[in-house]
């Protein structure tokens, strides 16, 4: 029990490493990288994703609802600018420019109302049945010339899908920038939406299984406009290194069990997806060991450590009792569980 025992430690330290995420923190223009949050609203949520709908942290992340203590930069419309990450993106997912016009400076603006139109979309591209996804670190594009001059926020996001719906929860990396744009034309941007409500959980770009029959995708949200044609462009993204996605090669899968109260609803989601995703290998894992799914799993999640992938998952400590399973009570109990993925 000594080995196991150390065993389960490190695995919780890996997790704990690998618990991270990514955080778009720095923005660029006219060949300038410039420090961390000058120009973009600083969040408060670390580097963690926003998984819901109807929360206005979707506009501009957590604590991003106003930027009085984030500069605003002038960039004119043709020119290119940059997002850069943390770290390179990792997660499967499509990435979206959006804009909104301010109603006085950007700094004040919240967001609010239908004022977010979309200025790029960037999905996988399909070749010899299998999808590539555009994980990078910078992501550049250019302001489009047709665009009014005036404030704006600028904002990205890159939704990942890598644990399918509705076992697991998409995931939204947004931040924003705030920019004076000068020198603009006289489009009408559009169709706008307002932010939450842009999407609405039941498009298939959302909802999407890219581990099963995966062959086309539509990336959720409104239509990009129109009026990038004239004159926006040039997109590029650079990928400062080899991105793995995390669920894309993995032989060796390692359960980390925490016990703790169950969840219905939790439950009820993980039972309806028994695929080749987060959700679908715990479910194999667990049964593997003599336990029965529907014993008090919670939401699973997935953490990515040197081509493993982590399984953390939630069990209630009755169902432990006479199983196949070893167990060690620290602080609770918890459970190493190994299995083979082919």
């Amino acid at each position: 029990m000594r080995s196991l025992t150390a065993l389960i430690a490190c695995f919780w330290v890996l997790a704990s490493q690998t618990s991270a995420h990514y955080i778009f923190n720095q923005f660029s223009s006219a060949g300038i990288k410039y420090p961390v949050y000058q120009y973009i609203r600083q969040n408060t949520n670390m580097n963690s994703p926003v998984i819901d709908l109807t929360s206005t942290d979707l506009r501009c992340n957590q604590g991003g609802v106003t930027g009085g203590n984030t500069q605003t930069i002038t960039i004119a419309a043709g020119s290119s600018f940059t997002f850069t990450s943390d770290t390179a993106v990792y997660h499967n997912g499509p990435l979206s420019i959006y804009m909104a016009k301010a109603t006085s400076t950007a700094a004040a603006f919240d967001g609010a109302g239908s004022v977010w139109f979309k200025i790029l979309d960037l999905g996988p591209t399909f070749s010899n049945g299998a999808a590539t996804w555009p994980l990078a670190q910078d992501y550049s594009y250019t302001v489009p010339t047709a665009l009014p001059s005036g404030d704006y926020l600028l904002r990205i996001q890159q939704l990942a899908i890598h644990n399918p719906y509705p076992a697991g929860i998409p995931q939204f990396y947004v931040e924003c920038a705030q920019v004076t744009v000068t020198g603009g034309g006289s489009g009408a941007p559009g169709p706008l939406e307002s932010i939450p409500g842009f999407i609405k959980g039941d498009e298939p770009g959302y909802t999407a299984n890219i581990y099963a029959n995966f062959s086309n995708y539509t990336v959720p949200g409104p239509e990009v406009w129109s009026g990038q044609n004239a004159g926006g462009g040039g997109v590029s993204v650079t990928t400062k290194k080899p991105v793995v996605s995390p669920v894309d090669r993995f032989r060796l899968v390692v359960c980390l069990v925490e016990i703790a109260g169950d969840n219905a609803d939790n439950i009820r989601q993980a039972n309806e997806h028994n695929g080749n995703g987060c959700a679908g290998i715990a479910l194999r894992a667990v049964r593997w060991t003599g336990l029965d799914w529907a014993e008090g799993l919670r939401q699973p999640v997935c953490m990515y450590f040197q081509q493993r992938l982590l399984l953390a998952v939630s069990l209630k400590a009755e169902t432990l009792v006479g199983r196949r399973s070893e167990a060690k009570k620290r602080g609770g109990w918890g459970v190493v569980i190994r299995m083979s993925i082919d």
